[in-house]
């Protein structure tokens, strides 16, 4: 089976592609390898979002500053090629709830930015 034909077969299986998009996953300062699972399993809102634009197109950073520290900062920077950087932020301590934290603000954001591709489309007089 080749690799087209066996994404291709995955997807109508319902299978996740959340694994595309975690090949795009920089891990920037704070997080390590062992942190992946926990990860994928987070950003699954994200990937979903992504679900429109080819993987190649997409870079993921994460970035954790004084880990487990009071003032812990989380950031979650989506650039997609040919539209501006979305970067969601938190300042929550603990570790995966500021993940999910600045997941949902980025998916806010593509939402809004979709929101408003949509409303500048033409649109068509109503009789």
């Amino acid at each position: 089976m080749d690799v087209e034909h066996g994404a291709h077969a995955a997807k109508e299986l319902g299978m996740s592609t959340s694994s595309l998009y975690m090949e795009r996953v920089r891990l920037e300062d704070g997080y390590h390898e062992d942190d992946l699972p926990f990860i994928e399993h987070a950003l699954t809102q994200l990937f979903t979002q992504l679900e429109r634009f080819d993987p190649s197109m997409v870079h993921i950073g994460l970035r954790v500053k004084d880990r487990g520290q009071p003032g812990m900062h989380t950031s979650v920077e989506v650039c997609i090629s040919g539209l501006p950087t979305v970067i969601g932020v938190s300042n929550l301590d603990d570790t995966k709830a500021a993940l999910n934290d600045a997941e949902a603000k980025v998916v806010a954001q593509l939402r809004e930015a979709a929101d408003r591709h949509h409303d500048r489309r033409p649109r068509q007089a109503r009789h």
